[in-house]
């Protein structure tokens, strides 16, 4: 049996000796009732992971955590890839990056496009959503044995998104469209590490959005005859891309 990961701070850790947070405490002692000597992996988010073992469970239930050793990367694919994925009504954006997470997406961009029915005026609700979304993030990152936690960006319009596309990376929009072609392993340039998936939402991209996508030779894709829901497609296009990319070996 794989010993269970847990997360703590990368400023929660000094010398070889952690101490879990309260809520990690909680888990690692009541929920899972584990016991002094029992081991255990520690991800600090940052793509490291440790092995090691709990000294000590204090009166409060404090984890005291001795590390044995380092495992760089632990966990986590070659590639960077990031998921950009339009924003829909509920709690869709939360799957995705649930999924996303499992599958090794490094970074995630909620986008406000024009047919997006969702519009996030107020800075503090899409703090709170922020927040909500690296819980998610941080849950599944446990439950797939990864440390990299990734990252969030607070939600974007797509003109603005657009601006930041990196040119030395494979960047890939999906769209049932007449010039969209096939998605297939021949359109990853090999000697780009980086990878930008773009997912519209239900009501899929404008002929704005789509033009400026042509203007950065953003690559338009198709996945075939159905129309996915965008909770369906980010995760799918995100494991055929992984597969594509070799990720899965």
């Amino acid at each position: 049996m794989q010993p269970p990961v847990f997360y703590a701070s990368p400023k929660s850790f000094e010398d070889d000796i952690v101490i879990l947070g309260a809520q990690e405490s909680k888990h690692a002692s009541k929920v899972m009732r584990l016991k002094k000597g029992a081991i255990v992996v520690i991800i600090d988010g940052l793509s490291n992971g440790y092995r090691g073992e709990i000294i000590k469970i204090g009166k409060d239930k404090s984890v005291v955590i001795k590390l044995h050793a380092q495992i760089r990367n632990f966990g986590e694919p070659d590639h960077v890839v990031t998921l950009a994925s339009g924003l829909s009504t509920g709690y869709k954006f939360d799957t995705i990056i649930e999924k996303g997470t499992e599958l090794g997406i490094k970074r995630f961009v909620p986008l406000l496009t024009e047919k997006s029915k969702v519009r996030l005026d107020n800075i503090q609700k899409a703090q709170n959503r922020l927040a909500r979304y690296n819980k998610v993030a941080l849950s599944a990152a446990k439950q797939c044995r990864r440390s990299y936690i990734p990252d969030i960006t607070l939600p974007i319009k797509f003109a603005d998104f657009m601006n930041e596309i990196d040119e030395q990376s494979t960047n890939i929009i999906f769209h049932p469209g007449k010039l969209s072609i096939q998605y297939s392993k021949e359109i990853f340039n090999n000697s780009y590490k980086r990878v930008t998936l773009i997912v519209g939402p239900e009501s899929g991209f404008s002929d704005t959005e789509l033009e400026l996508a042509s203007e950065k030779k953003i690559i338009q894709i198709q996945l075939g005859k159905r129309i996915l829901r965008t909770e369906t497609a980010g995760p799918i296009i995100t494991a055929l891309t992984m597969n594509y990319l070799d990720e899965f070996k």
